[in-house]
């Protein structure tokens, strides 16, 4: 496509070159007719009666003719697509002859019209270059010799040839416009094949410089990397794209606005011989926050003088979360690890206290009192004995059991179950909680289905807890290319930000009865099926979890031997 517009550029400038100068030749023919001849018939024959000498009337036929031609000339220069030099051609040929006429009318070889001869063949350099000054040369000089050939022999001549003394001077008028035609036919052509090849390169060059500039600014749009650059006094003068999707800001908005009010820390670090790089906290205007890394180094202009900063952004939120990431399996390794050996030796006690007192609480010696105690201890045993039931599947979970699933099906039943269940139990809050899924098309993926269940059942679960008075639960699909995304929303009281980074570790919770291993087994359940999980908040805003699932999973074996590496 860009070869095609270069190909479409290069053939239509040439072609609008000679069609102005063709209208520029038919301007000044005109203005010479007018000045030259007009000035002829005002002042060298104006002691005469202009329509009683066929001479002068000849004159006046030949301005008028001229006028006519050059309006016939615009006429088909409108019309026409193509050939136009043999148009040019035409035009320098029927000059050539107008030129003939008038120096034939008035005087010859003798007549100041001559110098016509030597404009054709310039004006012929200039609208085909060498080649059209040759041509127009060549026929200058046979006009020219016709005219001399003419007074010498008498041809067309009612007084005859000239006489004997006159003809030396015939000879020596022709002899010299023929040298002169040349001269200017020789040197214009030269000069315009100069011009032609200097505009060639001119052109070639402006394009080239053209196609560069368009190419740097493709490059710089193109980078993921920030790049904004602003002057001394901190007016911003390019903000490429993405810095737009890394701060959140649209590069027109900001255009112009001052540096500090959108990065208040870059003031502190500018100095001109010293480029600096730093981290920080970044809140774009939905509030969400980003770990931006910068680097801010001096703009100079071509003199070396220095005129600004250039800042460049690179967003280090996926690294920071990978390094979290990283962290937290870790320590979920620990866990797994101290898990093995405690787990079973904290069931079998819990399992024989239990039986113990059961068979206790049957016994007729105990009171209220003790029954009631009785009864307490039997809650807190079966409370205990659910946490390590949980802590177990959170450390030791087992491995997912993918299969092609669709996520409508998986999601309809769980909020079915969810509603049932969760209404049936408290049942103050039936009408207070509306759970809503949006979805436009269906979509399969590859994923347990089970597992799906439990993580957005714990997901529901946490929404509807952060909302005891009630309020709206949506839950959002949309698919990607390679992925899809599932957004749970809520109305709830929110996070605080200082607890935002610590919701998925384990044993962390902010409820008075929580475990803190619900959002743990999400985060550890959805690692597991290659995705990734975000989550937004502030305090009486509610909350939006992001859950980012892979449509396809790679071959299970594959990852081992990665893992291997």
């Amino acid at each position: 496509m860009a070869a095609d517009t270069s190909s479409a550029l290069v053939t239509e400038k040439p072609t609008s070159e000679i069609v102005n100068r063709l209208e520029w030749l038919m301007f000044f023919r005109v203005i010479l007719v007018t000045l030259l001849l007009g000035s002829t018939v005002v002042f060298r024959l104006a002691d005469h009666d202009i329509l009683t000498s066929s001479k002068r009337l000849a004159l006046l036929g030949l301005i008028i003719g001229t006028y006519t031609l050059t309006i016939v000339y615009a006429i088909v220069l409108r019309t026409m697509t193509d050939r136009y030099e043999t148009f040019a051609l035409v035009q320098l040929f029927g000059d050539l002859i107008i030129s003939s006429m008038l120096v034939a009318l008035t005087g010859g070889t003798e007549s100041f019209f001559l110098v016509l001869f030597s404009l054709c063949v310039l004006s012929a350099s200039i609208l085909l270059y060498r080649r059209g000054a040759l041509y127009t040369m060549v026929l200058a000089t046979a006009f020219i010799v016709l005219l001399v050939l003419r007074e010498s022999l008498g041809w067309w001549m009612p007084k005859g040839p000239v006489r004997d003394d006159a003809l030396l001077a015939v000879l020596l008028s022709g002899l010299t416009n023929i040298s002169a035609v040349f001269l200017v036919g020789m040197l214009a052509g030269y000069l315009s094949e100069q011009a032609r090849d200097a505009g060639r390169r001119l052109r070639d060059a402006s394009r080239d410089l053209e196609a560069l500039r368009t190419l740097n600014g493709h490059i710089i749009t193109s980078i993921q990397s920030g790049l904004v650059s602003y002057t001394l006094d901190h007016r911003i003068i390019f903000f490429n794209p993405a810095a737009g999707r890394i701060t959140g800001y649209e590069p027109s908005a900001v255009l112009y606005a001052r540096v500090t009010e959108i990065f208040g820390a870059v003031e502190s670090h500018e100095d001109p011989n010293d480029p600096a790089q730093w981290e920080g906290v970044f809140r774009r205007p939905d509030g969400r926050k980003r770990a931006l890394g910068f680097s801010l180094s001096p703009l100079m202009d071509g003199r070396g003088r220095h005129q600004g900063y250039i800042l460049i952004l690179q967003d280090l939120t996926p690294l920071r979360e990978m390094e979290e990431s990283v962290r937290r399996s870790e320590r979920f390794a620990g866990i797994g690890k101290m898990a093995a050996g405690i787990a079973h030796e904290i069931r079998n006690p819990l399992a024989s206290m239990s039986g113990s007192i059961q068979m206790l609480s049957q016994s007729d010696a105990l009171d209220e009192t003790g029954n009631r105690l009785m009864r307490i201890v039997l809650r807190e045993t079966d409370r205990l004995n659910s946490l390590v039931t949980e802590f177990l599947q959170f450390a030791r979970p087992n491995p997912p059991e993918f299969e092609q699933i669709y996520l409508r099906h998986v999601l309809d039943e769980m909020i079915l179950v969810f509603r049932y269940l969760h209404f049936n139990n408290t049942p103050a809050t039936r009408s207070d909680v509306d759970v809503s899924l949006h979805m436009e098309a269906e979509i399969q993926i590859q994923a347990d289905p089970r597992q799906l269940r439990q993580v957005f059942w714990n997901l529901l679960n946490n929404s509807v807890q952060a909302m005891p008075d009630g309020g709206s639960i949506d839950i959002f699909v949309e698919k990607r290319a390679r992925e899809v995304e599932v957004q749970v929303l809520d109305e709830g009281t929110g996070i605080p930000v200082g607890r935002l980074d610590r919701i998925f570790d384990p044993f962390y919770s902010t409820k008075k009865d929580g475990t803190g291993l619900g959002l743990a087994l999400v985060h550890r359940i959805i690692e597991e099926h290659d995705g990734r999980i975000h989550v937004v908040s502030s305090p009486g805003e509610g909350t939006r979890l992001s859950v980012i699932l892979p449509i396809k999973q790679r071959n299970r074996q594959q990852q081992v031997l990665e893992n291997k590496r």
